[in-house]
């Protein structure tokens, strides 16, 4: 009997110190869903993502002189290889981090796009064209092709520039059309190119949706959702996530067909947007700089109006602060 207390209290006193816990640790892919966000000098790596909500710890935190961090701003996940894309606003530079759920505290990256060849400056946002191994870099009034995506490193050049002729704060490409979407924040407008993937020199706009029935106020974030729509966030009052019925089609003083807006949406100053297409209704996630969390709109092929996120990442705990939240990806599949 005393030989089996003795084992019961060992036993609890392991469990205290974290002996024989069976918690992940830092760098552990717990699945459910990765989300990553971006911060001044750091990535968050929040697992569990397609039900994470509140106060919750980020998994893991990549952060060090190592990871050559410097103000990253927009990023994507190529989820079929698990890498990550880092606009490194701040070292001039794209930063790509293999195995990205599994990344964790100061790692360096595998390949860094950086040099006076790739002419990168500031860059803000990347996009991907898997199709054509093209990585689109948006950097100041251009946007920078790059060949060779899946092994690109180094002082590379890039194949194409394209120039917008105006301060580009978001790009989206879709490689199934070829079209890539540019947000114009100063100019309340979203651009489309066709031919994305030849486009070089000065850029040969297809449409241009602005005007007052629009809704947009300063744009920076762009999605496609499951049915072929185009999202914007719009960061200026009324802050809001306009709907566009067709992106493909989309021109002009369009009126969304769906505009989320009001105090009930949480949303103060939002940025990049990622969309969910794993679950039936769709779910948009949401950096908000401003409000220092991540919205997670729900059944967002039916919302509109003043409707509330079901799941807020939010608190001291997450990390997350005020006006230094920058972008985020996100992965369903790992």
């Amino acid at each position: 009997m005393r030989r089996s207390y003795a084992v019961f209290i060992l036993a609890m006193l392991a469990l205290a110190l974290g002996c024989g816990s069976t918690k992940p640790g830092p760098g552990t892919n717990n699945s459910g869903g990765q989300l990553y966000v971006s911060t001044p000098s750091a990535i968050l790596r929040f697992n569990n993502a397609l039900t994470a909500t509140g106060n919750v710890a980020p998994i893991a935190i990549v952060t060090g002189g190592t990871t050559t961090l410097s103000s990253p701003q927009h990023m994507l996940v190529d989820t079929t290889a698990n890498r990550l894309f880092v606009a490194n606003q701040g070292g001039s530079s794209v930063l790509i981090f293999d195995s990205a759920s599994t990344m964790a505290g100061n790692i360096a990256p595998n390949r860094t796009v950086n040099g006076p060849a790739t002419t990168l400056a500031a860059p803000i946002d990347v996009a991907l064209d898997n199709a054509n191994n093209l990585l689109y870099v948006a950097d100041g009034t251009s946007i920078l092709v790059f060949a060779g995506a899946s092994t690109i490193s180094g002082n590379t050049p890039p194949v194409r520039s394209i120039s917008m002729g105006f301060a580009v704060t978001g790009i989206l490409v879709n490689a199934t059309s070829n079209q890539m979407f540019v947000a114009n924040s100063a100019g309340e407008a979203i651009v489309r190119l066709d031919g994305a993937s030849s486009q070089n020199g000065a850029a040969v706009v297809a449409a241009t949706i602005t005007g007052v029935n629009t809704g947009l106020a300063h744009p920076r974030g762009l999605a496609l959702d499951g049915s072929g729509r185009l999202v914007a966030s719009n960061s200026a009052v009324p802050t809001s996530l306009t709907i566009y019925a067709n992106a493909a089609t989309a021109n002009g003083n369009a009126t969304p067909a769906a505009n989320i807006t009001g105090a009930a949406t949480l949303l103060q100053s939002p940025g990049q947007v990622a969309f969910n297409g794993s679950v039936a209704t769709g779910e948009l996630y949401v950096v908000d700089s401003l409000a220092g969390s991540i919205l997670v709109f729900t059944n967002e092929s039916t919302a509109t109006g003043n409707v509330a996120p079901p799941r807020s990442i939010t608190g001291p705990v997450t990390t997350l602060v005020a006006n230094a939240v920058n972008g985020l990806a996100f992965d369903a599949t790992h």
